[in-house]
């Protein structure tokens, strides 16, 4: 038995407003997440955490700092010749979604 699947499926299902909400709430959510890993560890760059809805089918969340990706996998600080180790927070922030 062989069934017939729209090719825009993925397109319908996520323009339902149920998925929407979830998939909004869930950047949110995510966002709150990462703040609050990063006020565990170090407080830094916590005021640069966002979330935002992008256009009718997608939402986001993350750092909007220059300085987030030193800061979460690490960088090497040139005055003191010395590695630093990197937080890892949006990885544990990803893990606990």
């Amino acid at each position: 038995m062989s069934y017939w699947v729209n090719p825009d499926i993925e397109e319908i299902v996520a323009g339902l407003p149920g998925v929407r909400a979830e998939v909004i709430e869930t950047a949110h959510r995510g966002a709150r997440l990462l703040r609050r890993n990063i006020n565990s560890s170090t407080g830094a760059m916590a005021a640069s955490v966002e979330s935002e809805a992008l256009g009718a089918k997608d939402a986001w969340f993350g750092l909007n700092d220059e300085g987030a990706m030193g800061y979460n996998y690490g960088h090497h600080n040139t005055w003191s010749d010395e590695p630093v180790p990197g937080s890892h927070v949006i990885a544990k922030t990803i893990g606990g979604l």
